[in-house]
This record gives C-alpha cells, sequence and structure tokens, in this order.
C-alpha cells in the first residue's frame, strides 16, 4: 500500500517509446459514431476513426460512462496508498466533475482528483513532472500541476477548423473567417486551458514557418528543453517530420487519440516544447 498510481484520461497522449516510472491507468472516453458509442483506445483506433471522418460520417465525443470510472476505481483503489487522477481541462469537458462525483460517492479518500488544465500532449508533459516529484519524494497538488503547464507550450495545426466549430471549441465567425481568407491559424491550450489562437498564417506554408518560430522563442528563453511531436493520420506523419527536421532535436513521437481527432478532425499535428526536468 506504500504505491502510488496514476490516472489519466484518452485525451492524454503519450510519446509511443515513453515507458512511466509510476503504474498508469488509462479511462476511456466516448466517441460516438452515427449513434453508436465506442470507448476511446478499447473499441475504436486513430486509423479506424480517420477512415470513418473521411467517409462523412456523423462524429462526436461523450464523457466516460460512470460505469467505466467506477469499474477502473473498484479495480486499483486497494492497490495503492495514494492514486492521482489528472483529467482534460475543465474547460474543454466535464469529465473532472464526473470522475468528482464518483470520487464523493465512493468516499475514496486515497484519489486525489487534478485537473491538468490541457489536453494531449501537454497532459503527457505534466504528468512525466508529477511522477519525477512522487519517485523524489515531492509533494505535488494542483499547484504543481499549473506551474508545469506553465513551463511548457503545444502549438498546433489544423486543415480545417470545421470540426472544432462542431464541438463548440471555436465560434461560427472565426469559422467563416478562416474559409473566405483561407486562413491557416496556429493554435494552443492557453493557461486557463482553452483552446486559442497563438498565430495565423496566410497559407499552410506560412503556418508552418510561424509554428517554428514560436517554437525557436521558446527554446532561446528556456535553453535546456525537451521537444515532442504528433500527428492524427498517417498523411500527417510527413508534414510533422518536416517541421521536426526544422528544428534542432526531437525527443519522440505521440499519435494522437480518437476523442481528441474527432475534435481537430484527422489532419491535425502539433509539436510541444517545454523546459527540462
Amino acid at each position: 500500500m506504500d504505491k502510488i498510481a496514476f490516472v489519466v484520461d484518452s485525451t492524454a497522449d503519450f510519446p509511443m517509446d515513453w515507458k512511466p516510472p509510476l503504474d498508469l491507468y488509462r479511462l476511456p472516453l466516448r466517441v460516438i459514431v452515427d449513434g453508436r458509442e465506442y470507448r476511446d483506445g478499447v473499441d475504436i483506433d486513430p486509423d479506424t476513426l480517420c477512415s470513418l471522418m473521411r467517409e462523412h460520417h456523423n462524429v462526436s465525443t461523450s464523457l466516460p460512462s460512470t460505469e467505466d470510472i467506477i469499474k477502473l476505481f473498484e479495480e486499483i483503489k486497494d492497490k495503492y496508498r495514494q492514486i492521482f487522477v489528472l483529467t482534460l481541462s475543465q474547460k474543454l469537458s466535464g469529465t473532472f466533475n464526473a470522475v468528482r462525483m464518483v470520487i464523493q460517492n465512493f468516499n475514496l479518500r486515497n484519489f486525489i482528483l487534478l485537473d491538468s488544465k490541457a489536453v494531449s500532449g501537454k497532459i503527457f508533459y505534466i504528468v512525466a513532472r508529477l511522477m519525477k516529484d512522487v519517485l523524489n519524494g515531492k509533494r505535488i497538488s494542483q499547484q504543481s500541476v499549473i506551474e508545469y503547464g506553465r513551463d511548457c507550450e503545444m502549438f498546433f495545426l489544423l486543415e480545417s477548423l470545421e470540426h472544432l466549430k462542431k464541438g463548440g471549441r471555436i465560434g461560427k465567425l472565426s469559422l467563416l473567417l478562416g474559409k473566405l481568407l483561407n486562413l491557416k491559424p496556429v493554435l494552443k491550450i492557453n493557461r486557463e486551458g482553452e483552446v486559442s489562437k497563438a498565430a495565423v498564417g496566410m497559407s499552410q506554408q506560412d503556418a508552418v514557418a510561424k509554428l517554428v518560430r514560436m517554437v525557436s522563442a521558446f527554446i532561446q528563453k528556456v535553453p535546456n528543453y525537451l521537444l515532442y511531436g504528433g500527428y492524427g493520420s498517417i498523411q500527417m506523419k510527413e508534414r510533422l517530420e518536416e517541421i521536426l527536421s526544422k528544428l534542432s532535436r526531437c525527443d519522440g513521437v505521440a499519435r494522437v487519440g480518437a476523442t481528441v481527432l474527432a475534435h481537430t478532425g484527422p489532419e491535425v499535428l502539433g509539436v510541444l516544447v517545454g523546459k527540462a526536468f
């Protein structure tokens, strides 16, 4: 019972070759295709969802089911002294509140719930730092999460804003202007855990150049850094590799999961840069 574990939801994207130093569990959100539910990472994978989205199937997402939350927590509650649960940003999903209700209703005193104020690779960065803190005997808290979120930036590019608009992440005006002017925004997750605009490119090439400049500007301020990439469809892998070749290093690459893809569309790539630890 001296052991400590972590739980994340399935919007967390981890580098393919990363091995967590502590036990890590994943709670699947639900991806809904034409009214049929699939558990992210269990019943559906990124390739399958990308194919379905290209065929114009109706895709949406939903919170983890209460049954899935209870099942996982019942399985692990007696194995660990402490279990830290990090959900994606409360600004993007009600997952935090769904998990909190289960923890409260079942009086799970050894579960510590944290709002990552992040999504995708940014959750990975925060979790990796928290795990190191645990191994070094440090106490971790929501303030730790906030601090580590400020130590990194995650920029991402989309081929289309249509899916973000459908999910309510951007407004109709932003979508209309983007279509009319063929603008290619560089997006990020801000400190409040919301999707925000970091820059706007007049073309895909211009957006890539601005993304590279913003990453390079971060590196100039933080010379001891880590850098990771992530992509959606296989076709975006080559584009990501081109971007990473313009930067001086790459510490790992992640595949974007199905829940995130449901909101970004298949044609998404991102770069995470953060203070080394």
